[in-house]
């Protein structure tokens, strides 16, 4: 009876990424799996801010953190519905973002009323981020931003020696780049 009840258990959805990359999630470094499901990661992170007043003002206004060096980073993805919560925190300064699937095979990462698109690749030793589009949401209503007026990310995560290492580069065609980190970070470990 016990082996009936347990065979009719439903399984557990896939997480997020697991469930967009299909059979390419198998063949990612066991780090970067790992650091794209729940849990906690700490590292040093190199934050950088564009240069430019205008670059200074829009920092500000979306709350973007502090530049420094070996900035003390903790990462924590949270599963929310069929969704996560990616919430970073550099020295203390949080900046969350929610991602979802957006459309088939296409990852929405919204941070504010902008929901930037990206296809997931994977490349040798890692995950690339290449972004299609950029969205302003407005209720239920989301509106196409012209390329000129939305933000430009790069984004890689590649297995390293001791952990993942983590490339982001946040921007705008008309401005440069706002804000980069990069540098490694380690999952913490779980209880069972």
């Amino acid at each position: 009876m016990v082996a009936t009840a347990r065979a009719l258990a439903p399984m557990p959805a896939p997480s997020l990424y697991a469930g967009m990359l299909g059979a390419h999630w198998a063949g990612l470094p066991p780090v970067v799996r790992r650091m794209h499901e729940e849990g906690s990661a700490t590292g040093r992170l190199t934050v950088r801010r564009g240069g430019g007043l205008l670059s200074r003002v829009i920092g500000w206004l979306c709350r973007f953190p502090a530049a420094g060096d070996a900035v003390p980073t903790v990462l924590r993805v949270q599963r929310e519905g069929e969704g996560q919560r990616w919430e970073r925190s550099f020295g203390g300064h949080r900046l969350v973002t929610w991602q979802r699937e957006c459309a088939r095979e296409l990852l929405g990462e919204r941070f504010g009323p902008v929901e930037c698109v990206f296809r997931l690749r994977p490349v040798e030793g890692g995950l690339a981020y290449e972004q299609v589009g950029a969205l302003l949401c407005l209720g239920s209503w989301r509106l196409p931003l012209p390329r000129l007026l939305a933000p430009r990310v790069e984004a890689m995560t590649l297995e390293a020696p001791r952990g993942m290492r983590v490339h982001v580069k946040i921007g705008a065609a008309v401005l440069g780049w706002l804000l980069t980190y990069e540098g490694l970070v380690n999952p913490e470990e779980t209880s069972p």
